[in-house]
């Protein structure tokens, strides 16, 4: 099956968590992938490694998704080494700042999670989508939350900006289906990660699987499954979705 073999995928904040999942996922797929990052070149370095490992091709660059400049940088690169970007994962996104109430969400905080989860995924459409445009065939799919859907436990303002992905999607789609590219959205759930573990305490982890129908956490390679389908040669037909994988908890 053709899948992704061939492609060239970007996936945005990809060196670890989901972002690693998703990766890996995709290189074992075929496509060739550029890992974006914003801190640690280590952790950029492993997936790497991982993704070699399976007999894949990987380069990495650091680039805070928020900045033109930089977007512009890391898809001149990206195309230098490996061609025109096809396929977008926008994953990055600020989530540190959780279950903060209205009334004490400073504008420094609101500014950097819109500038990361909104404006980090309006300037890799804008720079992907002459590529895709250029090939006639791209996917974008962006990383949402189920937060968008219900609220969420992590705070108003987190919650809207994961909330604006989806409308922002769905016009994406109406707007470039006629050019061979889609756009959707995968909302995760509770996903376990190292970020996920640095807010919760261990103790109130089985309370939390009690309210997952499916009775566990989910995993990286569950969001990676999702994104693998929307990314995939066999998904032409499948625009403006938004897919939720949170074992029922949504």
């Amino acid at each position: 099956m053709p899948g992704v073999s061939g492609h060239v995928a970007l996936i945005t904040g990809g060196s670890r968590g989901i972002g690693r999942g998703i990766s890996l996922r995709l290189a074992h797929g075929g496509a060739k992938i550029a890992i974006n990052y914003y801190q640690n070149e280590n952790t950029a370095q492993e997936t790497l490694d991982q993704i070699r490992s399976l007999g894949g091709e990987g380069i990495a660059f650091r680039a805070d998704v928020s900045k033109k400049d930089q977007v512009k940088r890391m898809f001149e690169y990206i195309q230098e080494n490996f061609g025109l970007v096809d396929i977008l994962v926008n994953n990055a996104g600020e989530g540190q700042l959780r279950s903060k109430s209205t009334t004490i969400v400073d504008e420094e905080m609101w500014d950097r999670l819109y500038q990361v989860n909104i404006k980090g995924v309006f300037l890799c459409c804008a720079h992907a989508l002459p590529m895709m445009i250029e090939k006639q065939w791209g996917r974008i799919i962006n990383i949402s939350s189920t937060a968008a859907i219900t609220g969420g436990s992590s705070g108003s303002h987190y919650a809207a900006t994961k909330g604006a992905i989806i409308p922002y999607s769905k016009a994406l789609a109406r707007d470039y289906a006629s050019q061979g590219i889609t756009v959707n959205v995968v909302a995760p759930g509770k996903i376990e990660t190292d970020l996920f573990h640095s807010t919760i305490t261990p103790e109130a982890i089985p309370q939390l699987i009690k309210k997952i129908p499916v009775g566990r956490l989910g995993q990286p390679a569950d969001i990676a499954e999702s994104v693998f389908f929307f990314a995939s040669e066999e998904a032409g037909f499948v625009t403006g979705q938004v897919m939720v994988v949170a074992g029922g908890y949504a």
